[in-house]
């Protein structure tokens, strides 16, 4: 997978106890790659591309709109 220059994750719910974590990347040659930990090991495979995107600035708010928490790097 390539270079991360944005990383974000968010904690969802269902209901009382059913809680997973969904986990993105914007990578650097534009892809972005997602992935659910509904509490098992991480998995490298386990990243899919969901989409791609080309201003990162207008990601980042894009994410922190929808409720995404930005992860330091």
């Amino acid at each position: 997978m390539g270079r991360a220059v944005l990383r974000g994750h968010q904690l969802r719910s269902v209901g009382p106890g059913q809680r997973w974590l969904v986990e993105r990347e914007w990578l650097a040659d534009g892809r972005v790659m997602q992935r659910v930990n509904a509490g098992v090991p991480d998995k490298e495979d386990d990243w899919r591309e969901i989409g791609r995107w080309r201003d990162l600035d207008l990601e980042r708010n894009a994410a922190a709109a929808q409720g995404w928490e930005i992860d330091s790097r």
